[in-house]
């Protein structure tokens, strides 16, 4: 029964709308009818009984005479007269004391009344506190049906234009409500996924719900948008990481393959260089020969540094400990000539991998030295869970086109550079859950900011 019921359901909203107000109005004509009727019924009924109690009050005392003198043709004239009179009177009929009949309007003693089952009423006849006989009147209850019938066929016909005319009021009322929500779902089918974000139009009559609506899919089209550049960024990472890890392969297998020559080159000239001890010109070869095997080497570890994982060992140290070993291990990398300020506002317990700190700051320093700085000031500050450093120096700084690319592997701004020294910060920094991040670009110099956690991260 419930699913033939959803059958019967149109799809549409504007037609679930019409038929809704259709139903409702149908229904209010079916319980205005009955109501009607049964009102209707009552009230006849009792104008009936008033007209009777009002003619019988009229005529007692001549009912009671025509009784005492036996006239009854005065007894017929005068029920006969008040039939006619009362509405819905089917006949009336006069008996004696002892019940017997006397007479009747219609003059059918066998058959006082053709109705059926008609509504009897029946009234004394007395005089003084003698009762002479009795009156009975027969309301006709067909007569009364079908008054009440007629009329309610006028009000059905009038009810039914009303219903007509609200269905198709609520049909254009319905189609009104729903358009709104019509176009909007004619936008969403038409959209295209390269469209993203969204802008819809809606009418300006439209509901709050609709426009509810409206907002919701706008939020979500937004949401998708950042969601698919997400993905997309998320795939050149992945896409990028695999050309780098790659290159990263390569790159150490072939520093493995050229350190072994370079230091049988270095060996070599080692043993000549003491055999011509003498000549000064030779030296000069050598010494050249010598410092550019050392540079390959250095560019080589370089390379080797990036390629391999990083192995990390913490020790609990106080941050003070930890500025003082980085100064130690970065004053004996000569950068005497620099000058180098250290400053911390507080001095707490850390976890931290002192060796692989330190090597992040020998690597920016090396830069600010190539890059011509002469003053670094190191900043250290402390958060609830980590050690807030901000680095600067007074060097020549980036230009604001390499700033979103000097943190990627092999891509350098020096002539004679690698690429890979910050690029090796990044994954030392990646490792400890740590981030190295560039910042704006100063008025001169550079500045880093370094997010280094107490703790390591599990």
């Amino acid at each position: 029964m419930k699913k033939l019921i959803f059958k019967l359901i149109p799809n549409s909203l504007s037609k679930r709308t019409a038929l809704l107000i259709s139903s409702l109005a149908f229904a209010t004509v079916l319980i205005n009818m009955v109501v009607i009727f049964f009102f209707e019924y009552s009230s006849s009924f009792s104008t009936a009984e008033k007209y009777i109690d009002s003619q019988h009050k009229i005529m007692s005392s001549d009912l009671a005479e025509s009784i005492i003198t036996d006239d009854i043709y005065s007894l017929f004239t005068m029920i006969e007269t008040v039939s006619q009179t009362i509405p819905h009177i089917d006949n009336i009929a006069v008996f004696g004391a002892d019940g017997e009949y006397m007479t009747d309007a219609r003059v059918r003693p066998e058959n006082l009344t053709s109705t059926i089952s008609p509504i009897t009423l029946t009234k004394q006849i007395s005089a003084g506190e003698n009762i002479l006989g009795k009156i009975t009147f027969y309301i006709n209850r067909e007569s009364i049906i079908r008054q009440i019938t007629g009329r309610l066929a006028e009000l059905f016909l009038i009810n039914i234009v009303v219903v007509i005319m609200g269905a198709l009021t609520g049909v254009a009322i319905a189609a009104r409500m729903t358009k709104p929500i019509n176009d909007l779902s004619r936008q969403i089918a038409n959209l295209d996924v390269l469209e993203l974000p969204y802008k819809f139009s809606i009418s300006e009559y439209a509901s709050g719900e609709t426009r509810n609506l409206r907002n919701v899919i706008e939020k979500l089209s937004y949401r998708l948008k950042d969601s698919i550049d997400r993905i997309g960024e998320q795939q050149k990472e992945i896409h990028r990481g695999e050309r780098l890890a790659y290159l990263g392969t390569m790159s150490a297998g072939l520093a493995h393959e050229l350190k072994n020559p370079i230091m049988a080159i270095s060996l070599i000239i080692d043993n000549v260089s003491a055999e011509v001890e003498d000549n000064s010109q030779w030296q000069e070869d050598f010494a050249v020969i010598r410092r550019e095997a050392d540079r390959l080497v250095f560019r080589l570890n370089e390379f080797l540094d990036y390629s391999k994982p990083v192995n990390l060992r913490y020790d609990e140290i106080r941050l003070s400990a930890l500025i003082e070993f980085i100064k130690g291990q970065t004053y004996r990398k000569v950068f005497r000539s620099l000058d180098i300020v250290f400053a911390a506002e507080s001095d707490p317990q850390i976890a931290a991998d002192k060796d692989k700190v330190s090597q992040i700051f020998t690597i920016l320093l090396n830069n600010s030295a190539e890059a011509g700085a002469s003053k670094i000031l190191c900043s250290f500050g402390e958060t609830e869970d980590s050690i807030d450093i901000e680095y600067e120096d007074d060097g020549c700084g980036f230009k604001e086109e390499d700033i979103a690319k000097v943190m990627l592997p092999f891509y350098t701004t020096k002539p004679t550079g690698s690429g890979l020294g910050l690029a090796i910060c990044a994954t030392i920094a990646d490792a400890m859950g740590a981030s190295v991040k560039i910042s704006e670009k100063q008025s001169r110099g550079a500045k880093f900011v370094i997010k280094l956690p107490k703790r390591p991260l599990v």
